[in-house]
């Protein structure tokens, strides 16, 4: 009996497998080579000169090559605006976002007025891969900007220069790997 249970599935595997052709049967989708994986695209193809909330200030601003280490703890922050008086993401967090997640870490000094941080909220919610919080740094430019490899300092909060320095961020493609929501 097994003898014959075994011709018996030897005979239909034959029969699906048809001729000796390359093509799969039609109710088979044909096997393909797997995709290499592509860089993704870049995220803004046009690099602004204007703020998309309108200038507030006009500042001196000054750019340059940066380097960001890599924390071993971390913690994807929730919002893309803390205000001075909230609990705001701690610099490992903000490392993180800018080492792993390609975000722009942009922060303020806690004396910053009223009137500019009602611009940088709106700033922050009108753009994507921001995150906008207060420094804990001991003497803090008025407007800081960094990502993994660059970082804007200005004398004041120039909303149009921090759009220039984000857009030229995005205007790259910025690797991703999935990695969760925090760190072990």
């Amino acid at each position: 009996m097994l003898v014959a249970l075994s011709v018996a599935l030897l005979g239909v595997a034959f029969a699906v497998r048809g001729d000796d052709d390359d093509d799969p049967p039609a109710s088979l989708p044909a096997a393909r080579a797997p995709e290499q994986q592509r860089p993704p695209p870049p995220l803004v193809t046009t690099i602004r000169r204007h703020s998309p909330v309108g200038r507030f200030q006009k500042a001196t601003c000054r750019e340059q090559s940066h380097t960001v280490k890599n924390p071993t703890r971390w913690f994807h922050p929730t919002d893309n605006f803390y205000p001075p008086d909230k609990q705001a993401p701690a610099r490992a967090d903000l490392d993180h976002l800018a080492n792993n997640d390609g975000a722009v870490v942009v922060t303020y000094r806690k004396d910053t007025s009223p009137a500019a941080l009602d611009a940088l909220r709106r700033w922050a919610s009108a753009g994507i891969g921001v995150v906008v919080a207060p420094t804990s740094a001991t003497h803090p430019q008025p407007l800081e900007a960094y990502t993994s490899n660059r970082r804007l300092t200005c004398e004041g909060v120039d909303l149009d220069q921090l759009t220039t320095f984000t857009d030229r961020h995005f205007s790259e493609p910025i690797p991703f790997t999935p990695h969760g929501e925090r760190s072990g």
